[in-house]
């Protein structure tokens, strides 16, 4: 069984106006998933381990993920870099016991970030002022 990790609880007021209403605000990283990270983006880890959980509850940026149905790009910005915590959420309507949960971490330059917006029918819902 995955061990699972609260992270907190999302603002799901821009994420339910795109997507329709979600089945909790919870949500949660597994043990698979933080293993993901360590083994992908190991130089990213120490970045998800201090700043994973405030970028998912307090996000500068959410971009949805136009390729991978009901997922977001939850953006934090730092001063030397933008930290990108990918999050798969879980609809009212989904039948299975699941959580909106981590999918991946990684940081994203500028640059990458602009394409990503640019991107398809990727759609900006949330952006702090």
């Amino acid at each position: 069984m995955a061990e699972i990790t609260q992270l907190g609880k999302l603002n799901t007021q821009p994420l339910e106006t795109e997507f329709g209403k979600l089945k909790t605000d919870e949500i949660i990283v597994t043990n698979e998933r933080i293993d993901h990270i360590k083994l992908r983006h190991p130089e990213d880890y120490e970045y998800f381990d201090k700043y994973g959980a405030s970028t998912v509850v307090d996000p500068d940026l959410i971009i949805t993920d136009s390729e991978n149905a009901n997922t977001v790009f939850m953006i934090r910005k730092l001063d030397n870099t933008n930290l990108n915590v990918v999050a798969k959420l879980i609809l009212d309507i989904d039948e299975a016991d699941y959580k909106n949960s981590v999918m991946t971490f990684y940081r994203i330059r500028n640059r990458n970030l602009q394409k990503l917006i640019k991107k398809g029918n990727n759609k900006i819902l949330y952006k702090k002022e």
